[in-house]
């Protein structure tokens, strides 16, 4: 599990570069339209996870 885009437990919010093409999120930092400015106005919590054979 790799997260990409959260609040830690003292509200800082934290980002990692991660591709569209693996699917592509609107409400995310880079796309959603209420993030472009200056302060976040939405944040998601995003967690990219795969699945393994056992």
């Amino acid at each position: 599990m790799n997260l990409l885009e959260f609040c830690d437990e003292d509200g800082q919010f934290h980002y990692k570069e991660w591709n569209p093409e693996m699917g592509f999120i609107y409400r995310s930092l880079r796309f959603d339209h209420r993030d472009q400015g200056t302060e976040l106005g939405f944040v998601s919590l995003i967690v990219h996870a795969v699945k393994t054979n056992l």
